[in-house]
């Protein structure tokens, strides 16, 4: 065989082991069990992984994972760790995304499902010698999630820049959609306290509250845990021309105003103890002028107290 139509057999042999290559996986326990080793190692976290496959265009894919980090539990059928293939070859594991598919967080507050999340990075460090591991994490990337669902509330197309360093994590350029309309601001999280604490800066544009009517909602708020009642929180309601809903509170003021086509207006709000408060301020309707104030809890519960201006010709 001449020398030329060895080195073409030796391309084609070449290009079919890397075609393999990205279609079939390895199976690859000993690079999972370096994982679990390495993640608790670090951390102390204990990490378990049923399987793990190593593909060309996947990474490494683990099977049937769950963690125990504390009083925080989380399962996923399928994590995909993205690594460099030439840090591979080095012997040295360099990440550069995360994946999970239908993953499940159990917290105090209640389970939180994921349907996907992605996680691209840019930065990538750990400190051992960190009080937690959270503490130790030091990262910086960008998030992107599929639905993601907490008790009878879900979000999804969530998207944001992410940094964690020191036990602080901050969502900035945050954007996510929810079945009211679509949210907007950063969020940061401190983890240096138990509870954790919280606080965040959102606008949500054409926004919908319910038995109210849609408009702009513009939300400064800060708290710990996750518990409602200890949410704090000012903003203001930027309703939009409409009509008033036939809701239970409008009801009870006048029956007959539900229905009626109402002006623009800014409701003012504040939230502390549970309860959503609102200063006096007009909704102009067609025929009346109704001036508003009270509260409303997060349970549902009304202190509405209204006065009715009729409209003279």
């Amino acid at each position: 065989m001449s020398a030329k139509k060895a080195l073409l057999a030796a391309l084609f042999l070449v290009l079919v082991l890397l075609s393999i290559a990205l279609v079939v996986p390895l199976d690859a326990p000993g690079l999972g069990r370096e994982v679990e080793s390495r993640v608790r190692s670090a951390t102390g976290i204990e990490l378990e992984i049923a399987r793990s496959r190593l593909r060309v265009r996947q990474g490494l894919v683990l099977e049937d994972v769950s963690l125990v980090a504390g009083r925080y539990r989380a399962q996923a059928p399928r994590i995909a760790l993205e690594l460099r293939p030439f840090g591979l070859l080095r012997g040295r594991w360099e990440l550069k995304g995360i994946r999970l598919e239908e993953a499940r967080v159990d917290f105090e507050g209640g389970p939180v499902s994921i349907e996907t999340l992605g996680l691209r990075l840019s930065r990538l460090d750990y400190d051992s010698r960190a009080v937690t591991p959270l503490h130790g994490l030091l990262l910086a990337g960008d998030v992107v999630a599929g639905r993601i669902a907490l008790e009878s509330r879900e979000v999804w197309d969530l998207g944001a820049k992410i940094t964690a360093e020191n036990g602080r994590v901050e969502l900035q350029k945050l954007r996510l959609l929810t079945d009211r309309g679509g949210i907007s601001g950063e969020v940061a999280l401190d983890f240096n306290s138990f509870p954790f604490r919280y606080r965040a800066s959102l606008l949500g544009t054409s926004f919908a509250l319910e038995g109210i009517g849609r408009g702009t909602l513009r939300l400064e708020v800060e708290g710990f845990g996750t518990k409602t009642r200890d949410v704090k929180g000012k903003g203001t309601f930027e309703l939009e021309r409409g009509r008033l809903p036939d809701a239970a509170w409008v009801r009870e003021i006048d029956p007959t105003l539900a229905g009626e086509e109402h002006a623009p207006v800014e409701i003012p709000f504040e939230a502390r103890g549970g309860r959503v408060y609102f200063e006096t301020f007009p909704i102009e309707a067609a025929e009346t002028i109704v001036e508003l104030e009270g509260s409303v809890g997060l349970d549902g519960s009304r202190d509405i107290r209204a006065k009715l201006d009729r409209r003279r010709d």
